[in-house]
């Protein structure tokens, strides 16, 4: 509990102890602070002049005993004080705090030093001596001024003695303490004048039940308040802090104290007191300030980060939930505050936190350590590791790109960059030291690498990570190179003639060889590299139908390519389309678009639009996988659909599956019901070709024909120049 000093100190008594307290410890500086009106001030010096950076003594003021700062320039509370860097250039510090038998806080007692030093026992024993005669001072002072106020009260007592009542009422008030009674079987509660008043309410406005109690009370902290009466009921005793949000809308703070009062021969009941400790919240989160949070940026300070990241650790052992440590580091911040002076530095640091604090979530912690390094504590991310780190990466690039973005320090533009680090919080056990210290040896990394960079300290998510950053350079660089090609696998009918092919997308990669569409096509629509990619193999399509168009052989080939979900509902697929054949020259006719069932279930409406202005340029469309998801048969009769593929998988066990038996042949059924060709994939034997032919399927793709092809193989194909 800190108390206020309403009166002023006597200065000479204080000097002489003072003076008595510097020679006995060998310091230069000593001084007496107080806490009033929300803030730290000098009440005598001896020694020093000016005022003191107050974070010294609000570390001091929460102190039960004696706090020592050996070397300022060492710790980190105090290291980037102006005090300590600057003028007077304090190196040493040591404060009592001054707390009386009842627990007021009413300051501190300080001694200062220009040099390091280490304070012996006796020494500090002499301090806490001293301190003990201001503190006793102080109290008495504050005792005698409470003991005055007391005997005109009970003079003023002893006068209106018939008036007690409304004595005990103003007493409640200047102490903002109320008396409440609650008769438990009647629900009846009976709340004093003065609660009536801190709570804004008219007797008459205050209905008598616990329910309407209850109904004053902040939703956030109701449960709060049913528990504590409970625990009255079972315990016979207890208490609660909530906010009470008075007719007027205003918010306060109170202490409700209870207990259990049970007679023979009346009612049980409960009686308490209810305590207005707003002003005390008030005070007590101003220190907390003061002892938590970084004066300059008002994020967390070193402190409250380390305290975070010890629960985050703890918690972790508990519960399967990865979680990282950013260490951020601006580059050359030291040119800046040369160059430019501590003012545009200090005007870049608050900037940087609020552009901190818009790259995480609101649960996620952005705090200053101190200097120019920022510490991002990233929570709940996932179980699995690579959830932690595909995470903590995202949020690095985010705040490495908000970080690049030029700021206006004033009216300098100024352009500056982080190197950040990234330690990941996952099933290794690691103390809240070592965790920092990976994250700080991996900004160390990324500034060792060129600055302006990510680093993991994990090696094997560093090496994931590289994977995936390769892959995307690599389908980039890919693009860029025509490392792409497309293949060509024949359509044939009942005869075995060639009457249509379907576009392949490869791609031949210059140190891993061919790598399979599965594997690299989830990441380009990931790293949204997917309408480049698309765009490129329409474009391919329409010069290879242009091209075979010129020779006899091959200029009645329908070619069929398959686009992705993502590109398929891209707003400008069409017009990629309708541009790509104006460009190229290819006869829209000559072109299928296979479509997947999981495209319809996305926006139908959007999908049937697109497919019936394509329709109408003569281009058609294929049903491709039938059978694999859940394509309503409604949806299917409202689209321009030319044929439905029967996918693989039941081709496959066509032979051996009776399951897969009977689909094949209600696909096929299907098809011909809506008047839609049909065809089978995945063909390998001649069996499957028999059983397909058997249920009225006349075409087929496969194996048992062909394997993809490149297109000078389709033509020699074709003009039967090479051999089946």
């Amino acid at each position: 509990m800190i108390s206020r000093l309403d009166e002023p100190v006597p200065e000479p008594r204080f000097v002489n102890l003072l003076r008595l307290a510097a020679d006995i410890c060998g310091v230069r500086m000593a001084l007496v602070t107080s806490y009033t009106g929300g803030k730290i001030n000098v009440e005598c010096q001896y020694g020093f002049s000016g005022e003191l950076d107050s974070g010294f003594c609000a570390h001091a003021l929460l102190q039960d005993d004696l706090l020592e700062v050996t070397d300022t320039l060492e710790d980190p509370h105090f290291c980037d004080s102006p005090q300590v860097r600057g003028t007077p250039f304090i190196r040493f510090y040591l404060g009592a705090p001054l707390i009386s038998p009842t627990g007021h806080r009413f300051g501190t007692l300080a001694l200062l030093d220009l040099h390091p030093k280490t304070m012996d026992a006796s020494q500090r024993e002499h301090l806490r001596t001293l301190a003990h005669q201001v503190m006793i001072h102080l109290e008495l002072q504050r005792q005698r001024k409470a003991l005055e106020d007391l005997a005109n009260e009970l003079d003023q007592a002893n006068k209106r003695l018939e008036q007690q009542a409304e004595h005990l009422n103003q007493a409640q008030h200047i102490a903002h303490v109320g008396s409440w009674k609650y008769v438990i079987d009647e629900d009846h509660l009976v709340l004093s004048d003065e609660i009536l008043h801190m709570y804004g309410l008219a007797p008459a406005e205050f209905a008598g039940t616990m329910g309407a109690f209850i109904g004053l009370v902040h939703p956030e902290d109701r449960k709060a308040v049913e528990t504590a009466k409970d625990a009255v009921l079972r315990c016979g005793h207890a208490s609660v802090e909530c906010r009470v949000i008075r007719t007027d809308g205003e918010v306060r703070s109170f202490e409700v104290i209870g207990q259990m009062f049970t007679h023979d021969h009346s009612p049980s009941y409960m009686a308490g007191t209810t305590q207005d400790i707003t002003e005390k919240k008030t005070a007590e989160d101003k220190i907390r300030q003061l002892a938590y949070y970084d004066q300059l940026t008002g994020l967390p300070n070193r402190r409250f980060v380390l305290d975070r990241i010890d629960r985050l650790t703890a918690m972790r052992r508990r519960f399967a939930h990865d979680g990282a440590v950013l260490f951020i580091d601006l580059d050359n911040f030291k040119i800046l505050n040369d160059t430019h002076g501590h003012d545009k530095g200090d005007l870049l640091l608050k900037q940087v936190a609020q552009r901190l604090i818009s790259c995480v979530r609101h649960y996620d912690c952005v705090g200053r350590f101190g200097g120019d390094e920022f510490v991002v504590l990233i929570e709940l991310v996932g179980e699995e590791a690579i959830d932690g780190a595909t995470h903590a990466l995202q949020v690095a690039k985010k705040v490495l790109a908000k970080l690049n973005t030029s700021f206006m320090l004033d009216t300098l533009p100024y352009t500056t960059t982080p190197s950040i680090g990234i330690a990941l919080i996952d099933g290794e056990m690691l103390s809240t030291g070592e965790l920092l210290k990976r994250a700080d040896l991996a900004m160390y990394q990324a500034k060792a690498e060129g600055r302006n960079a990510i680093c993991f300290f994990n090696p094997k998510m560093q090496e994931a990570v590289n994977a995936r950053a390769t892959l995307e350079a690599d389908l980039r660089q890919a693009l860029a190179e025509h490392a792409f090609y497309l293949a060509y696998q024949p359509q044939v009918d009942h005869t075995g003639r060639i009457n249509g092919v379907e576009a392949l997308l490869r791609w031949r990669h210059p140190t891993r060889g061919h790598i399979s569409p599965s594997e690299f096509i989830p990441f380009a629509e990931e790293f949204g590299m997917i309408m480049e990619i698309g765009s490129w193999l329409i474009r391919e399509a329409g010069n290879q139908l242009v091209r075979w168009s010129h020779a006899k052989a091959t200029r009645d080939l329908a070619l069929s390519i398959n686009v992705s979900a993502r590109q398929f509902h891209h707003p400008a697929f069409v017009s990629q389309i309708t541009e790509t054949l104006a460009e190229t020259g290819a006869d829209p006719g000559k072109l299928k678009i296979e479509i997947t069932e999981s495209m319809l279930i996305r926006n139908f409406a959007d999908t049937r639009n697109k497919m019936m202005t394509l329709k109408a340029l003569g281009i058609r469309f294929a049903l491709d996988d039938f059978g694999t998801g859940y394509s309503s048969l409604a949806y299917l009769q409202q689209l321009p659909l030319d044929q439905i593929k029967i996918d693989q998988s039941f081709v496959h066990d066509v032979m051996t599956d009776k399951n897969d038996a009977a689909i094949t042949r209600s696909i096929i059924s299907l098809a011909h019901n809506l008047g839609l060709a049909v065809i089978a994939e995945g063909v390998e034997t001649e069996d499957q070709r028999h059983f397909l032919a058997s249920q009225g399927c006349s075409h087929y793709q496969g194996y048992l024909y062909d394997a993809p092809l490149t297109a000078r193989m389709v033509e020699e194909r074709m003009a039967g120049t090479r051999p089946h």
